[in-house]
């Protein structure tokens, strides 16, 4: 559906993009995570014909985007959605005319105009805002109604950027639910571009980590949250205070165990105490999954280290800011 290889976008002599390359298949939701001014949105409009590039290829279902002439943007553009941080609506506007205008632009009939939009709205759960002006809508209003315009045209590919920035995080969780059921229904193409991990957490089965317009990780959700490649690993996670004695170990706990009593089962077999000095459990599409960052005592550690490889639990030493990794042959 989207393969980019090689890709090179600079702004005068500032390199924005370099070297890039990744795939996304038709009907995945695919993450696109990093920092502000890691090239994210650049990236969105290169996909979109909205920026030119320098070097390397950009193909959507099958063209490629360098090659099209004005009427083959416009055709890629009508494949393809659009859902912005700020939703972008026309205040003038009441609901229904915002989802109508993609359609206006391309000469729907009233009838199938009408029809379309009572579904989109239908669909995203504002057949009772119809008519209500933008002004009088809430931020996650504004937003389903951004992602009924998105939808008007029958795109195979949705792009969200940061889509769900400016919305609180009940808020957020809905929306996200709603991608996912427009994914489901339709099984329709999402790029979802964001700052949020939660975001992809939540619905990306695949993510790509953008820093400073490289490509620094890229895979599947889970094994990214479990790698130990530091830059994503400082994006993902919070800093912990680490305690100066004993040794801290970061256990990472896979969807397949992370149900499991595996901590008080490892204190009463191995009967030690230790201080568990943070961590977090998270959804990741439909499994819940997490960390846990332990203190054990020094002259526990051989045992400890040998149990949670026994359990096949990839596990960290963290200590005076080294990070040894620690993981099951």
């Amino acid at each position: 559906m989207i393969t980019v290889r090689n890709l090179e976008k600079h702004y005068g002599g500032e390199a924005v993009l370099r070297d890039l390359s990744f795939s996304v298949e038709a009907g995945e939701i695919f993450g696109i995570v990093g920092h502000s001014g890691a090239g994210k949105s650049t990236l969105l409009r290169c996909l979109n014909g909205l920026e030119s590039y320098q070097g390397g290829s950009v193909r959507i279902m099958d063209r490629e985007v360098a090659e099209l002439d004005n009427e083959g943007l416009k055709a890629l553009r009508r494949g393809m959605g659009m859902i912005f941080q700020n939703f972008n609506l026309m205040g003038r506007k009441n609901v229904f005319e915002n989802v109508a205008f993609p359609l206006q632009i391309w000469n729907r009939t009233k009838a199938e105009t009408k029809d379309r939009v009572s579904e989109l709205l239908e669909l995203t759960g504002l057949a009772d805002k119809r008519f209500e002006r933008i002004h009088n809508l809430s931020g996650g209003q504004k937003q389903r109604v951004g992602i009924a315009r998105a939808l008007a045209l029958n795109p195979g590919i949705l792009l969200c950027d940061e889509a769900t920035s400016a919305l609180d995080p009940e808020t957020t969780l809905t929306i996200l639910d709603l991608l996912q059921d427009i994914n489901s229904r339709f099984n329709l193409t999402m790029v979802v571009v964001t700052h949020q991990m939660e975001v992809v957490k939540r619905i990306c089965g695949r993510l790509l980590f953008l820093d400073k317009g490289q490509g620094r990780s890229l895979g599947r959700t889970e094994d990214l949250f479990l790698s130990s490649e530091k830059t994503l690993k400082k994006f993902m996670e919070e800093e912990y205070t680490l305690l100066p004695s004993g040794t801290n170990i970061r256990i990472m706990f896979p969807r397949e165990i992370a149900r499991q009593a595996v901590i008080s089962a490892m204190a009463r077999e191995l009967d030690i105490d230790f201080s568990i000095v943070g961590g977090r459990l998270e959804r990741y599409l439909d499994k819940v999954m997490g960390f846990l960052i332990i203190n054990v005592p020094d002259g526990s550690l051989e045992n400890v280290l040998r149990f949670l490889q026994e359990k096949n639990l990839p596990r960290e030493i963290l200590d005076d800011g080294r990070d040894a990794v620690e993981r099951p042959r």
